[in-house]
């Protein structure tokens, strides 16, 4: 199980998608490297150091899991039986890692994973923790979270207390929250009502722009396409995603759903809505490539999906209502369960993907002479 990687397939796996131009073609050429069947539940996070030699996963039977991804191999396993954990983030201090509590409260958790020791806590949310990034800027130590509770917070990994506060209206339907790219900007989704961005320098002066969401269903999470940050990635509760121009946030697209088993409304409001979200695994399913050509997503039979930005948009023209779009492919391989997580490395030729076993990939296309 932790066999190393071969000598070919980490040649490929350590190209830069960045300078790769991740065509259908090589994207459909995407295999299993590696697989990892460690955990006894779904894996429901996972995240990449800012140097992508790293990933870090959680997961319902209560671990973090990091493995090096440059050579295939399990480094380590820390388990918060009591507090329970998701959405680990790597934090820019090394060693280090930033989670949400699942269970007893909702604050988030500052551990260094070389001592195993929490380093500080991160205390107010009120309800479940439904984002957590920490920020695209390599030298801040700062973080982002949004709550059941209706806020989004600001963070200093330095200081206990949160940087600001931000009220969400219509936030107890469910909040998610995602820094752009240059970490300037904080885009927020407001259940199924708005969507909002935030000069992170200004917050509590409210959002510099809003539009309300072209649809009823609730956002489970949601991402700025890189490596610019020209559109912005809604994962609905239905397993569909929606395709938002970043400046103008009209929906320019909406990818077909991943996912059959879309939890139906409830009585109550806010359960109902933290239910579909949760049930998305927060948005957590949906990642795309580096350069911002493909979006990739895990469904509900164990299976990859991309989709081709480009042929996307030039296939949908100016139709009202939005056509909805299938695939344009498949990975050649498969999970033994519902993908609830997909992350592609910022900085190697791999995606790492997760059900109840973590799965890297990686493309032979580019090993062609």
């Amino acid at each position: 199980m932790n066999a190393e990687l071969d000598s070919e397939t980490l040649n490929v796996l350590r190209k830069d998608p960045l300078q790769t131009a991740l065509t259908a073609t090589a994207l459909t050429d995407f295999y299993i490297a590696k697989q990892f069947p460690d955990n006894k539940a779904l894996i429901t996070s996972v995240d990449f150091d800012i140097t992508g030699t790293h990933c870090i996963t959680t997961s319902r039977d209560e671990s973090l899991r990091i493995y090096d991804c440059a050579s295939g191999v399990r480094e380590q396993v820390s388990y918060s039986k009591k507090y329970g954990c998701n959405l680990a983030q790597f934090t820019a201090q090394p060693g280090c890692v930033a989670y949400a509590s699942t269970k007893i409260n909702d604050t988030v958790r500052y551990l260094s994973y070389e001592t195993n020791q929490f380093i500080r806590y991160f205390a107010g949310h009120t309800g479940m923790v439904t984002s957590l990034q920490r920020s695209p800027n390599t030298q801040s130590t700062s973080m982002v979270s949004a709550s059941m509770d209706g806020t989004v917070r600001l963070w200093n990994l330095d200081t206990v207390k949160p940087v600001c506060t931000v009220d969400i209206e219509g936030g107890n339907n469910g909040v998610a929250a995602a820094y752009d790219p240059s970490g300037m900007v904080v885009a927020v989704a407001a259940g199924s009502q708005a969507i909002q961005l935030y000069d992170v320098r200004k917050m509590t002066k409210g959002p510099f722009t809003s539009a309300p969401i072209a649809s009823k269903l609730t956002v489970a999470g949601l991402k700025f396409m890189p490596p610019t940050g020209d559109y912005i990635l809604l994962a609905m509760s239905d397993g569909s995603i929606m395709l938002l121009d970043a400046f103008q946030l009209n929906t320019l697209a909406v990818l077909s759903s991943t996912t059959h088993s879309a939890i139906s409304p409830s009585i109550d409001p806010v359960a109902s809505a933290l239910g579909q979200m949760q049930q998305q695994c927060f948005g957590q399913n949906v990642t795309a490539t580096p350069d911002g050509r493909a979006v990739i997503a895990g469904n509900d039979n164990g299976g990859i999906v991309f989709w081709d930005v480009d042929s996307v948009l030039a296939n949908n023209g100016s139709k009202q209502p939005l056509a909805v779009h299938a695939p344009n492919g498949t990975w050649n391989g498969s999970h033994d369960g519902p993908v609830g997580v997909c992350a592609f490395n910022p900085l190697l030729m791999e995606c790492a993907t997760g059900s109840q076993s973590l799965t890297l990939w990686t493309s032979i296309y580019k090993s062609r002479g």
